[in-house]
C-alpha cells in the first residue's frame, strides 16, 4: 500500500455540527476531509474528485441519503465507492435494511462513538484501497499479456535443461509459420541447426543470469531465418525474447561488398531490392534526402518518388531488371520535409541472382535554394510590416474606445453623485434611518462603480503599454509601498528581500504588482489577532522569485486557478473589499516581463503569492 497516497473521506450532512464532530474523529495526517451540505454538492464533488469513502446523512432536505446513494451506485465511475450511513439511532434505525438494498456498506448511529467510527472507518478505507491497488494490479498485468501477444517478436519461457518451449506468444506464427500450440512443448533444438544446437546447448549450462545469441531456425516452410536472441535466467528458466533480424542480416551481407566503395560517396546511393524495399543507404542519401539509415531501411523506393511520377519509376525499374542502363536520367525525388529536388538518376542490376538494385541521386545547383529563401524572406518581412500596421490600429481604436467606455459611464454616475448630495443636503433632516441607509447604499455603490472604472482602465492600459525599462531596486520599491502603506504597528513585517537585488525592469509596472499584493496581504490579514506579512526573493539559475506571504483568510487551492480572473473573488464582499481586478493586473504585468504567477494558500491559514522575473530581462 502507498504509505504517501492520502485518503480522501467525503462527509455529506445538512448540520454543520455533525460534520465538524465527525472531522475531529476522522481527523489524520494521511486523510483528506471533504463535505458537502446537501446531495447536489455531494454529488457534483464525487465527480470532480477521486473519494475513497462517502458518510452519508439519511435525513437530508431535498435529496436523502438513500436517494444520492441510489444514483451514486447507478454510475460506473462511482459505483464501487463504499458508503456508511449516518443515522439517529433510535428514530432512523427502522431504515436499516433499506440503506443496504441501496448500497451501504455499514452504518454509525448518532449520537456517535469515536472509537466504533474510527475502527469502521479504518477498515472499510484500507479495504478500499486495497482493492483500488488490486484492480490496477489486475489491468497493468492484462495490459502486460495484451503486449506479449501483440508484440512483432516471439516471446517466450524455456526449460534450459531440456529446452522445451512451456509458454510462447502468438508472434511465432508470424515469424516461423507455426501456430502456438504446434511449438508450446517441442524442443528448441529441432527447429536448429546442428551447429546451432551445439552452441544453444553450451550457453544453457553456463548459468549466466543473461545471454545474448544469434541462431538460424528453420521455419514451417523449411525457409531459414535469423533470430536475435535476448535471456534472462531466473528462477531456473529462460525468460526469452527472439528478434527476426533475417533482413538485417541479408542486408549486411550487401554491405559488406559495396560499402568499400559507397560509404563515404556525396552522392546518393542506394539500394533496393525487386520489390522496392530499401536494403542500403550511403550518407550522401541521408544528406540529400534527410532520412537516416535505420529510417530509410524500413521505407520503399517510392517513399522518395512523387506520386506523379511512380508510374514512370516502375517503368524505369522493370525496364532494369531486363537489362536496361539508365545513365544520368533527369527526374524528380521527394525529401523527407516534403521538398521536391531534381536529381541526376543513375541505375543498374548488381546481379541476376539477387535480381538487387542500385540509385545514384544528385541534387540541382545551390542557387535555387538561395532564390527560395530570399523570396521567403522578402514575404515575411511583407507579412510582418502589414500585421506590425494592423496591431497599431487595433491598439488606437482599444485606446479610443476605453476612453470613450469611461467617459460614457463616469457621466452618469457623476449625475448620481450629484442628485445624491442635492437631496441629502436639502431633506437629510426630513429622512428617517430606513431612507439614511438606503441613500448610504447608493453613495457606496456609485464609490465602486467608480473605482471599478478606475481599475479597468489601469488593466486595459497595462495591455497596451510598451515597457520602459530601467535598472531598479527591487528591496527599495518594497520598502517603498510598505511606507507608502503606513501599516499599522500592530503589522509583523518581514522584508527579506536581498538589498544589492537590482534588474533591468519597468519601476512603475513593478510598483503596482507590489502595491496590489501587500494591499491583498493587509486587507485578508486584518482580522488577525497578530497579523503578519513576509516578503521575500529567491535567486533561481534562469530567474528571481519573489513572494508576499500572509497569515489571513488563506483559500480553498481547488479554486487557485480563478485567482488571477478578472472580477474573480474567492471571498464575500461584505468580509472583504475589493473589484476582483487586482491580481489581474498583476497577472499581466508579470506576463508582460515573460514572468510567472501563481498562489497557495489554505483556508484560515494564510496565502503566499509568486511571481518571477527573469535575470536576462533586457
Amino acid at each position: 500500500m502507498d504509505k504517501t497516497k492520502k485518503e480522501n473521506i467525503l462527509i455529506v450532512d445538512d448540520n454543520s455540527a455533525n460534520i465538524l464532530v465527525l472531522e475531529q474523529i476522522l481527523k489524520k495526517v494521511n486523510r483528506n476531509i471533504l463535505t458537502a451540505s446537501s446531495g447536489n454538492k455531494a454529488l457534483k464533488l464525487i465527480l470532480d474528485k477521486h473519494i475513497d469513502l462517502i458518510i452519508l446523512d439519511v435525513n437530508m432536505p431535498g435529496m436523502d441519503g438513500f436517494e444520492v446513494a441510489q444514483i451514486i451506485k447507478s454510475n460506473r465511475r462511482t459505483k464501487d465507492i463504499p458508503i456508511i450511513f449516518a443515522s439517529a439511532e433510535k428514530k432512523e434505525h427502522k431504515f436499516a435494511m433499506k440503506g443496504y438494498e441501496e448500497g451501504a456498506i455499514d452504518y454509525l448511529y448518532k449520537p456517535l462513538n469515536p472509537d466504533i467510527t474510527r475502527a469502521k472507518v479504518s477498515v472499510l478505507l484500507q479495504l478500499q484501497i486495497q482493492r483500488s491497488e488490486l484492480i490496477e494490479k489486475n489491468e497493468t498485468l492484462e495490459k502486460y499479456a495484451l503486449l506479449i501477444n501483440n508484440s512483432a517478436d516471439i516471446i517466450c519461457i524455456i526449460d534450459p535443461n531440456t529446452l522445451k518451449f512451456i509458454e510462447v506468444n502468438q508472434a511465432v506464427n508470424s515469424i516461423l509459420g507455426y501456430t502456438v500450440d504446434e511449438i508450446k512443448g517441442t524442443f528448441l533444438s529441432l527447429y536448429l541447426g546442428e551447429e546451432e544446437k551445439i552452441k544453444v546447448r553450451n550457453l544453457s549450462k553456463e548459468n549466466k543470469e543473461k545471454l545474448s545469441f544469434e541462431t538460424r531456425m528453420y521455419c514451417k516452410n523449411r525457409v531459414i531465418k535469423w533470430l536475435q536472441w535476448s535471456v534472462v535466467c531466473k528462477e531456473g528458466l529462460w525468460f526469452a525474447n527472439a528478434r527476426d533480424i533475417t533482413d538485417v542480416k541479408e542486408v549486411e551481407e550487401i554491405k559488406n561488398h559495396l560499402s568499400a566503395v559507397v560509404k563515404q560517396s556525396e552522392d546518393a546511393v542506394y539500394l533496393h531490392n525487386t520489390e522496392g524495399k530499401i536494403i542500403s543507404w550511403n550518407e550522401g542519401a541521408e544528406k540529400i534526402y534527410g532520412f537516416s539509415e535505420v529510417e530509410a531501411l524500413k521505407m520503399h523506393v517510392s517513399n522518395i518518388v512523387p506520386e506523379y511520377l511512380l508510374e514512370e519509376t516502375y517503368e524505369a525499374i522493370n525496364n532494369i531488371l531486363n537489362g536496361k542502363r539508365v545513365r544520368s536520367a533527369e527526374t524528380k525525388r521527394i525529401t523527407k520535409f516534403g521538398k521536391i529536388i531534381d536529381v541526376l538518376f543513375s541505375a543498374t542490376v548488381i546481379t541476376d541472382s539477387e535480381r538487387i538494385l542500385k540509385s545514384v541521386a544528385i541534387t540541382e545547383r545551390d542557387i535555387t535554394k538561395q532564390k527560395k529563401t530570399d523570396e521567403e524572406i522578402r514575404q515575411l518581412n511583407f507579412d510582418l510590416k502589414k500585421n506590425v500596421a494592423q496591431l497599431q490600429e487595433t491598439n488606437k481604436e482599444l485606446e479610443s474606445f476605453s476612453y470613450s467606455v469611461s467617459h460614457d459611464l463616469r457621466s452618469p454616475l457623476r449625475a448620481i453623485n450629484g442628485f445624491t448630495q442635492i437631496i441629502t443636503n436639502k431633506y437629510s433632516q426630513e429622512f428617517d434611518d430606513e431612507l439614511n441607509r438606503l441613500f448610504g447604499i447608493v453613495k457606496n455603490s456609485s464609490i465602486k462603480m467608480g473605482n471599478l472604472i478606475d481599475d479597468l482602465l489601469q488593466f486595459s492600459r497595462i495591455g497596451r503599454g510598451v515597457l520602459s525599462k530601467t535598472p531598479v531596486n527591487f528591496y527599495n520599491l518594497a520598502k517603498e509601498v510598505l511606507d507608502e502603506y503606513e501599516i499599522e504597528k500592530k503589522y509583523n513585517i518581514i522584508l527579506n528581500i536581498n538589498p544589492s537585488l537590482t534588474i533591468n525592469t519597468d519601476r512603475s509596472m513593478l510598483k503596482q504588482v507590489f502595491a496590489n499584493l501587500i494591499s491583498n496581504a493587509v486587507k485578508y490579514s486584518s482580522k488577525k489577532d497578530e497579523p503578519k506579512i513576509e516578503i521575500t526573493s529567491e535567486e533561481k539559475e534562469e530567474e528571481y522569485i519573489f513572494s508576499v506571504k500572509d497569515n489571513g483568510a488563506g483559500f480553498d487551492m481547488a479554486y487557485a486557478g480563478k485567482l488571477f480572473g478578472v472580477f474573480q473573488r474567492l471571498h464575500n464582499e461584505s468580509e472583504y473589499e475589493g473589484t476582483g481586478v487586482g491580481l489581474s493586473i498583476v497577472h499581466k504585468i508579470i506576463t508582460k516581463h515573460y514572468g510567472r504567477v501563481w498562489a497557495e494558500g489554505k483556508i484560515n491559514e494564510g496565502a503566499t503569492f509568486y511571481f518571477t522575473i527573469l535575470k536576462d530581462s533586457n
